[in-house]
């Protein structure tokens, strides 16, 4: 018996010809390429290693491709550290070693330790037992809001787990419970815009608060360290607390301003957050287990210089705490794919930036520019050069990408112009957080919490630029009389 064989029916013109979505794919590439073909065959400028200016070349096209995103973030990385060896700028030991340092492995740990938070349930009880607490005024909910990111932001650098995996969901059924529904434009005002507002720029404020509660925040300690500037936890922290605490006490008083909520009183939050406990059940072994690690931690990365214990050993130690107790699983790690991928491309992208430094493109561009800044008070350089690095970011769609291109010589100007380097260092570090509110794509929160729905386009425009005002006069006024109270200025 022959056995039939049938034809296969002619391509249609739409498989045989590229999708519209290729030709639209296209240009992510040609842009990065581009930018760099042609920053590698421009001179040098004078004073200048040429080996400086290819790396130059490499990075920026790797930023290029970072921006325009024509593969995700890790690919983009790779691929910019493999042309780099391939010219010959990079060896490809610089590759291989890039994601053994300890900032990339604190990012890594840290990320499990969110895990935990969210798998045990701490990080939603937390926020319940804030909102049964504070819920009966509408700016209650928003302290609770707050407070609770200001609790778990330490352990948990992925900004969007925050977002997504614990405050996004309370926020929405406190709005749906209060009659504020994302599909009704009428009754989004009533407390939904608000309290989503709330939420983000608590988020944004707390994940500058912490080295560990944005995974960009160790590029920034160590691209201040690239220019001999040492920030610990601990550095980090103290530095931001006051300012960091002053403007989330600042942003439910504003955001009933700016997003004034129809409903002040709202006492069906605190009975659905008394359900929602109710339903969660009493305290879990694995949540007081986790309650406890977390607090361990704490002590560890506020006391760790003392006990010589780093911030990247602690984070280490109860990560195999959580292991040993069975809070989580080999399995929870590798599922974790957003720390595996962050491993990938901050150690990538701090190799590139530490490169530019070690060829000396940020000192000679220091040097280069600060003598045009002679004659300038330094308070007005700082100021300047803080707001064009905040607001620039209008035009960045990756907090991450920011902070490698223009951290390094926006510190170098500050430095060059008089500014002491620990105040440049950690007011340029903050700032890479705070300029996230100007958009709803500059910060990985900022999708999750625009996604929902009770937010217009103009709305979180106009609250992220006014409360963009808010935070630059804290941080860049306030913060500096902090600092120098701390002896750091």
């Amino acid at each position: 018996m022959t056995a039939s064989v049938k034809a296969s029916p002619p391509a249609s013109p739409s498989e045989s010809k590229p999708t519209p979505r290729h030709f639209h794919d296209v240009w992510k590439f040609l842009v990065p390429l581009g930018i760099g073909v042609i920053l590698w065959f421009v001179p040098a400028p004078a004073g200048l290693a040429i080996k400086a200016w290819h790396m130059f070349a490499v990075f920026v096209a790797t930023i290029a491709g970072i921006m325009t995103a024509p593969l995700p973030m890790s690919a983009v990385a790779i691929v910019g550290a493999t042309v780099g060896v391939l010219v010959g700028v990079l060896s490809f030991a610089d590759v291989t070693k890039s994601t053994g340092t300890d900032l990339v492995w604190l990012v890594m740990l840290a990320f499990f330790i969110s895990r935990g938070v969210i798998k045990t349930g701490l990080g939603r009880r937390i926020a319940l037992l804030f909102m049964r607490l504070l819920g009966k005024r509408t700016v209650g909910l928003g302290y609770g809001l707050a407070l609770t990111e200001l609790m778990i932001s330490p352990a948990m650098p992925s900004i969007t787990a925050r977002a997504g995996g614990v405050m996004l969901p309370i926020t929405r059924a406190i709005a749906e419970v209060l009659g504020s529904h994302a599909d009704d434009p009428e009754s989004r005002g009533k407390v939904g815009r608000y309290l989503i507002l709330c939420a983000f720029h608590a988020n944004i404020i707390s994940a500058g608060m912490f080295i560990t509660a944005m995974a960009g925040n160790p590029l920034a300690v160590k691209l201040a360290a690239d220019q001999g500037v040492s920030i610990s936890w601990l550095d980090w922290a103290v530095a931001a607390s006051v300012p960091g605490l002053l403007c989330l006490a600042i942003i439910p008083l504003a955001m009933l301003w700016i997003a004034p909520p129809q409903i002040r009183e709202t006492p069906d939050a605190t009975a659905l957050a008394q359900r929602e406990l109710a339903t969660m059940g009493p305290i879990s072994a694995k949540e007081i287990i986790m309650a406890a690690i977390f607090l361990g931690l704490l002590v560890l990365w506020i006391f760790g210089e003392d006990l010589k214990i780093s911030a990247t050993l602690a984070a280490a130690l109860g990560v195999s705490l959580l292991f040993i107790c069975r809070v989580l699983t080999w399995q929870d790690a590798l599922n974790e794919k957003a720390a595996w991928d962050t491993m990938i491309w901050i150690g990538l992208l701090i190799m590139l930036a530490s490169k530019l430094n070690e060829y000396g493109m940020v000192s000679w561009f220091g040097k280069e520019f600060g003598a045009h800044l002679e004659g300038f008070h330094r308070l007005a350089v700082y100021m300047v050069v803080a707001a064009i690095y905040c607001y620039i970011h209008y035009f960045f769609a990756s907090a991450t990408a920011h902070i490698s291109a223009l951290f390094p010589l926006s510190m170098a100007l500050m430095v060059a112009a008089g500014i002491p380097p620990f105040t440049a260092a950690v007011a340029l570090g903050i700032l890479s957080n705070i300029n996230g509110c100007l958009t709803q794509y500059g910060i990985g929160s900022g999708p999750v919490m625009f996604g929902a729905g009770y937010v217009t386009q103009g709305e979180w425009w106009k609250a992220g630029f006014l409360m963009s005002l808010i935070y630059m006069f804290v941080w860049l006024v306030v913060g500096p009389l902090w600092w120098q109270l701390l002896g750091h200025v």
